[in-house]
């Protein structure tokens, strides 16, 4: 299903994205000697080839200077990796494996019985609300009597539901931002009256204004 591709999608992008990690740590010797090659006009070769303590592993290139070698990295990440599975299935005894099949939309923490247990409508219940108080969303459900329109003598009876969602970017942030835009445009539009004289009166005050700010600053 829908589901399950998305599911698989997810899991693609995180693989992926772990791969790329790696690769570029891989590669970073590489990087570093392709990068030398443009820098070479302005930078010393010496200079970024002191980045290369061998010709797969990178150092620091200041001293004093503490720095995960990228090249090690890409050797310690699994290594530390397979030492934790390891530890993990030796201490669990083989249990970490074990795959605990439980009811669908049941709590699967032990010894949760009987009413206890959610379902499927108490797990969105509490979000739905959640979400209610920021979204402040309004449901109203109710009863509308259409006139017969095909001819039969009659009216047809139907409950009509409405939900009204507050869209929070919009309510709390585009429309203040919005309403005070245009008033500031508002403002700017009263100031251009077409007059010589108040627009000169506006660049004499600017003057002043900025004379005083030179004068409180040095």
């Amino acid at each position: 299903g829908v589901g399950a591709a998305g599911r698989a999608a997810r899991g693609t992008g995180l693989v992926g994205v772990g791969v790329a990690c790696f690769a570029l740590a891989a590669a970073a010797p590489w990087l570093v000697r392709y990068l030398a090659l443009g820098l070479a006009p302005d930078v010393p070769a010496r200079v970024t080839d002191g980045a290369l303590k061998s010709p797969w592993v990178l150092q620091p290139v200041v001293a004093h200077f503490s720095i995960l070698s990228p090249s090690w990295a890409f050797v310690a990440m699994p290594v530390g990796l397979v030492v934790v599975a390891l530890a993990a299935l030796a201490a669990s005894r083989g249990r970490v494996l074990a795959v605990r099949r439980v009811p669908a939309w049941r709590s699967a923490s032990g010894g949760v019985a009987g009413p206890a247990r959610y379902s499927a409508f108490g797990y969105a219940n509490v979000a739905r609300h959640v979400l209610g108080n920021v979204l402040g969303n309004r449901q109203e459900a109710q009863v509308v009597e259409d006139p017969g329109g095909d001819g039969r003598e009659g009216s047809h009876v139907h409950v009509e539901y409405r939900a009204v969602v507050v869209e929070p970017v919009e309510a709390y942030l585009y429309r203040p931002a919005r309403a005070g835009f245009l008033r500031v445009s508002r403002w700017a539009r009263r100031l251009q009256s077409g007059r010589l004289d108040a627009y000169v009166a506006y660049m004499l005050a600017a003057l002043i204004a900025l004379l005083i700010v030179v004068v409180a600053l040095s």
